[in-house]
């Protein structure tokens, strides 16, 4: 497991008591899912909650319908998505913020009829979560700073994430042999794609600047390590067709991010935020292990893994939102996020025979975020 060093926060925490204090972020600035190079003041903390969707009436750009015409396995309502997420960032030094973040989704999947086996029960979504937290370090802040406007500010942030699914599969009661016949079992034993799983850091390098009274440019290039698995199993009591039915998905990879983004106070109270962000997978090392034995041409094909291909290895992403401060510490966001090529750079573990099938497809979904923000000294947004 990649972690990082605790002697790095510890280095970081003293740095920051030992530099002057540093001004709170700028009034009106919602930090949460928003990259920015500004910290909380010590004590201060922001925390949100956010609904994601897509479905027949929430479809960006007709991607949900895009998904299914280009993959002929998926049928009925594949592609849809319910999502939460939790966001919390607390100021604990001068210049220096933790950070928590946590997202959990269904993805449906809904499989159409499979030609060599017989599945009953077949699972028909994908359920994952995320965790990522870390720290951030801001090491520059203009020395005059007016709290009602931006000012230029650099930082180092590093986080820690790791993502894992739910098993998918389903009860296989036969396997077809040939075009008139095939072999029962009695009773269906459970298959699955399981093990899904990754884990990785990332560094990441801020600078906010000032384009005018209203509208602060945000910029940051990003590098980091990440390591995924998956794998398949068959709980049949037949030991040869089990161990031909197991199967590992294993990969490593460098991974570059740079991005950029506007924040645009339309009001104090109503900040406008939109971005884009390009991800690039370098350096990938995959590992698969199939079994032996004749009888793995009759793994289903969404699960093996000759099925893999080393697509899934860029992806621009396009992020905005309208946010309203319903209150000086309570405020509410809609927005929306785009990406080319599904969720690749989000969840490193989709690269498996069931969702790289339909990775390199465009993918889009709206989100509803209500924010508060507690503040460890007076702040007033707006006049």
């Amino acid at each position: 497991m990649t972690k990082i060093p605790i002697t790095l926060f510890c280095t970081l925490a003293l740095l920051a008591t030992a530099l002057p204090s540093k001004a709170e972020q700028p009034l009106g600035w919602i930090g949460n899912e928003h990259p920015s190079a500004y910290a909380l003041h010590p004590g201060s903390f922001e925390l949100s909650q956010s609904e994601a969707r897509v479905n027949d009436t929430v479809d960006f750009l007709d991607f949900r319908d895009e998904l299914l015409a280009g993959n002929s396995r998926l049928t009925g309502n594949s592609g849809d998505l319910t999502g939460t997420g939790t966001e919390l960032r607390l100021g604990v030094g001068a210049g220096l913020e933790f950070f928590y973040r946590e997202k959990e989704q269904d993805l449906t999947i809904n499989l159409g009829p499979i030609n060599s086996a017989d599945v009953e029960d077949l699972d028909n979504k994908l359920a994952s979560r995320q965790r990522a937290y870390g720290v951030k370090w801001v090491f520059y802040d203009a020395v005059n700073q007016d709290p009602s406007r931006a000012w230029t500010s650099a930082a180092l942030e590093f986080t820690r994430i790791d993502s894992s699914s739910e098993d998918f599969g389903g009860d296989l009661a036969g396997l077809r042999t040939s075009a008139t016949g095939g072999v029962r079992f009695d009773p269906a034993s459970r298959f699955a794609l399981d093990r899904l799983k990754d884990e990785g850091w990332r560094a990441r390098a801020i600078l906010n600047m000032a384009v005018s009274a209203e509208t602060t440019a945000t910029l940051w290039a990003g590098f980091g390590k990440n390591s995924a698995s998956s794998g398949t199993r068959w709980d049949v009591d037949i030991d040869f067709l089990r161990e031909a039915f197991f199967q590992t998905f294993d990969s490593s990879e460098s991974q570059y991010t740079l991005g950029g983004s506007l924040n645009w106070q339309v009001t104090p109270r109503l900040p406008v935020q939109l971005g884009y962000e390009y991800f690039a997978a370098d350096e990938r090392v995959s590992n698969i292990v199939q079994g032996n034995g004749s009888f793995n041409r009759f793994i289903p094909s969404f699960l093996r893994g000759d099925t893999l291909s080393e697509s899934g290895t860029r992806n621009h992403t396009l992020f905005g939102s309208v946010n309203w401060w319903l209150t000086p510490s309570l405020y509410l966001r809609v927005g929306a996020r785009l990406m080319s090529n599904q969720f690749t750079g989000v969840i490193a573990h989709y690269n498996n025979p069931l969702s790289a099938g339909f990775a390199d497809v465009p993918y889009g979904y709206a989100q509803l975020t209500l924010g508060y923000r507690f503040r460890g000294r007076v702040g007033i947004i707006g006049k």
